[in-house]
This record gives C-alpha cells, structure tokens and sequence, in this order.
C-alpha cells in the first residue's frame, strides 16, 4: 500500500474520534475496514476516483458527526437515521433543529446592537445556518422540522443576489468592491447540496420534499415562516432600541416553532401557526409605522401597514387553513 493511502487511512481513523463515544464503540472499526477495502480499490482506478471517494466520505464527516450528538442525546444509535414527518410529535432533537435558526436570529439582532462586532461576526455565522439545516434534512429525508431552512436559503440566497456589500474582506483580502453578489449568493447553498447528495446518493430526498407537501398542507404555511425573520428585520431594522422589539419576537418565534413541532393533530399546529404568525407579523409591522410616524411623520398610516400584514399572514396561512378544511372535509365524507 501506498504512503498516499496509509495517510488517508490515517486521517479518516482520527477523524472517526470525533464521533460520540457509543457510536465509535461499535461502528468505528467497521467503517475503518470498508475505507480501508474502498481506497484499496479506488486506487486501481487511478487518482480520480481516489478523489471523488475521499470527497463523499470525508465531505459528509460533519454532517454524520453533527447528527450522531443529537441521536446520542435521544438514545439513538443507528446512522442515517430517517425522521419520520408523521403526525407523530417531534422528539427533544428535531424542536431544538427546528428552533434554532430563529434562536440564532434573535440573538443576532440583539447583539448587532448591543455589541456590533461580536454580532457582525455571529451574524456571518448565522447566514451559513440555513445551507447548513438544508444539507442536514436533505440527509434525513426532509422532516418537518427542516421545511423553515429552506425557506430562509431560498430567500437569503435571492435577496442577496441583487445586494452588494462594498469593502468586504476575508481575513484582511479585499473580495468585493461594489459589483453585486449575483451568482456567488447560492455558492452555500449549492455547497450543501452536493455534500448532501454525496452523502445521500439519491434524489429521493428532494421527491419527499414535495410528498411531504402534499401529504400535510401545514408544511408549506410553515415553510414560509422561514421568511419571517427576514420580515422582520425589514420592518425594524432601522428602530432604536431594537432589542426591546427583538427579544419578545424571539421568543415568539420559538415558542411557534417548539408549539408546531410537538402539536400531534392538524388542529393544534394550524391553531399555533395562526396564532403565532399574527402575533409577530402585526406587532412589528404596526410597532415599525407607529415609529417613523412619531419621529419622522412619514410613512404608510396604520391601517395601510394593518392591511399589509394582512395580506401576508393570509398567504403564509392559507395552505394551513386548507390543510385543516381538507382534514374535516374527509372525516365528514367517512362518518
């Protein structure tokens, strides 16, 4: 064997430390093997595919390693594990998954404020999040729990294909001047699908993405609750005082999100949804004019920015509505 190969053997036996404890005790030596017989063989078929094997196996580390804490934490000890999108309530793992983007994003804004340069820094760290929640529920199947992820890549990766950020670095190199994102802002995005499909080895993921859509029309009001944040900040960007507002929305919006995910009938995340998309898109939308109009006497009047919010929440809610009007529809078809 090649010194080559004994390295990468090396590498991948360390890297497995950073598995959970459980986990290496009884996987650990298997996978060590099946490397070990795969980069024999990848060999043979020259460097290429020496490559494109240490791609999929040390590119998809972080993920198996990320999601092998949360199995330990729920006592689960199988790889790969598929979550299941039923109507099941969501375990302790999958709440903290699905909270966390809006978690992060309170904190954020909050410290934008409060401490500029540790919240510049927590907020680059916070626009990878979404590509990163994209990656890991492609892996598992899209459980619900993943749907907001989505929606945040998808928006983030628009807006900020027409935005331009001048004088940018990356470790003191100037990286932009003042020319447009454009294509570069669905670089995380297209990153994490590759690694993902890598992992995954299967478009089946990105076909139940949609069967899930179907099967549960809440899914897709709550994929759109991914916009919520960036609604948000929209609407209050520019307020002083911003972390007054920020930190009861916050809360708002993880409290929506851990009520939706442990709900186990269509009923009680439809109620949760409803509840908690008027209770954030109304206060801030009305809290922003209410602003502009005190200090500056210009803007929309309350009832244009009541009747925009509006607006919104009923496309956001909508699917869900109907979700729950489809539900009773067929009860009463079968009684």
């Amino acid at each position: 064997m090649s010194v080559l190969a004994r390295l990468f053997i090396r590498v991948y036996s360390r890297t497995l430390n950073l598995y959970p404890p459980k986990f290496r005790a009884e996987f650990t030596e298997e996978m060590q093997v099946v490397f070990r017989d795969s980069l024999e063989e990848a060999l043979n078929g020259g460097m290429l595919v020496v490559v494109l094997l240490c791609l999929r196996e040390f590119g998809g580390l972080p993920f198996n390693i990320f999601k092998e804490f949360w199995h330990e934490l729920q006592g689960k000890e199988l790889i790969m594990l598929h979550e299941n999108t039923s109507g099941s309530p969501a375990t302790t793992g999958q709440v903290v998954m699905g909270a966390l983007p809006f978690l992060a994003f309170g904190i954020v804004m909050i410290m934008l404020e409060l401490a500029p340069t540790l919240g510049g820094a927590l907020l680059w760290l916070w626009l990878l999040l979404p590509a990163i929640g994209f990656g890991i529920g492609w892996v598992q199947g899209f459980p619900r729990w993943s749907y907001p992820y989505v929606g945040m890549a998808l928006i983030l990766a628009f807006y900020i294909q027409n935005a331009s950020t001048p004088g940018l670095n990356f470790f003191g190199i100037p990286v932009f001047g003042r020319e447009l994102w454009g294509w570069r802002s669905w670089v995380p995005l297209a990153v994490a699908f590759v690694i993902a499909l890598v992992i995954s080895r299967s478009l089946k993921p990105f076909v139940s993405f949609f069967i899930n859509l179907w099967k549960d029309w809440s899914i897709p009001s709550y994929f759109m609750a991914g916009a919520l944040p960036w609604l948000v900040s929209g609407a209050l960007i520019e307020i002083d005082r911003l972390y007054y507002f920020m930190v009861t929305l916050a809360i708002l919006l993880v409290g929506m999100v851990i009520l939706y995910l442990r709900s186990q009938s269509t009923w009680q995340r439809v109620l949760v949804l409803t509840v908690g998309v008027i209770a954030i898109l109304f206060p801030a939308a009305l809290g922003s004019n209410s602003y502009w109009l005190a200090h500056h006497g210009t803007f929309s009047t309350n009832a244009e920015m009541f009747v925009q919010a509006g607006k919104v929440a009923l496309v956001m809610l909508l699917p869900a509505w109907l979700e729950l009007f489809r539900r009773s529809l067929g009860r009463l078809r079968r009684a």
